[in-house]
């Protein structure tokens, strides 16, 4: 009889379902006792065959009825459906044949994964009975947000601030990746809220070749506190657009002539 497939929930941090890694886990799962190998039977004695079924873990019952004779069968209740009945159980697993213990494995974590996808390791699961095979070991994945990047697919995005000259004259911003700094040229006359996209900056693909992107949002930020060298800057720029302001930064309502705007 096959063994009880067993699930495991891990958590692993941003950089490791980018890259790939390997983690080591400890599971409490069912083993071959080691004391009787697996039979359930005190060592020196072995299982015997059941004579209700005479081995077969099954036994027929035939119902006459008017409308005939019907045949059932059903797991029999002397072996409880193995065939085989233990007179001198094992006194370390009392004759189930198997032990509980923890044991640690170590999990290959591929590059690529995203957060709720499943791995499956076969025969890591509970030990089978009487001999039978090992289940399987599913392990649900986890993975913790990261303090900048959002992940959408195998695509990345990133929010920078930028000044308004840099946004207004365009020129290089540096850029961090999960691995590296890179730098971006942005254009002159760049709007805030403009995102660019840098190919192959992204998540590898699953168990294949490629990558996703990183798309870059650029926010202008306006600065909170001004000299006074910077205020009458501004002021003389917001003049070359036909706009005056007064002393505390109010933009007037009437123009210079005179009329009201």
């Amino acid at each position: 009889i096959p063994g009880d497939d067993m699930r495991y929930s891990l958590t692993i941090s941003f950089e490791d379902a980018a890259f790939g890694a390997e983690k080591e886990i400890t599971i409490a799962r069912e083993e071959v006792c080691p004391t009787c190998g697996g039979t359930g039977a005190k060592p020196g004695t072995k299982p015997e065959t059941c004579k209700t079924c005479n081995g077969t873990g099954q036994v027929r019952t035939q119902q006459n009825t008017i409308l005939g004779s019907f045949t059932s069968t059903r797991p029999c209740a002397a072996c409880r459906g193995t065939g085989k009945v233990i007179k001198e159980p094992c006194q370390d697993c009392h004759g189930n044949g198997r032990v509980r213990k923890n044991i640690k494995k170590k999990v290959k974590i591929p590059a690529g994964i995203d957060n709720g996808q499943t791995l499956c390791l076969r025969g890591l699961g509970n030990a089978g009975h009487r001999g039978g095979p090992n289940g399987d070991l599913y392990v649900t994945i986890s993975v913790r947000n990261h303090k900048q990047f959002k992940r959408k697919g195998f695509d990345l995005y990133l929010n920078i601030p930028i000044s308004f000259p840099l946004a207004a004259l365009g020129g290089s911003i540096t850029v961090p990746t999960l691995k590296e700094n890179l730098k971006y040229n942005i254009p002159a006359g760049t709007q805030t809220g403009s995102t660019f996209r840098m190919r192959d900056q992204g998540i590898k693909h699953l168990n294949a070749n490629g990558k996703g992107d990183l798309l870059v949002t650029v926010n202008v930020e306006v600065p909170k506190r001004l000299t006074d060298e910077q205020k009458a800057f501004l002021e003389k720029y917001a003049e070359t657009f036909g706009e005056s302001y007064d002393v505390h930064g109010r933009k007037n309502v009437f123009n210079r002539s005179g009329g009201k705007k």
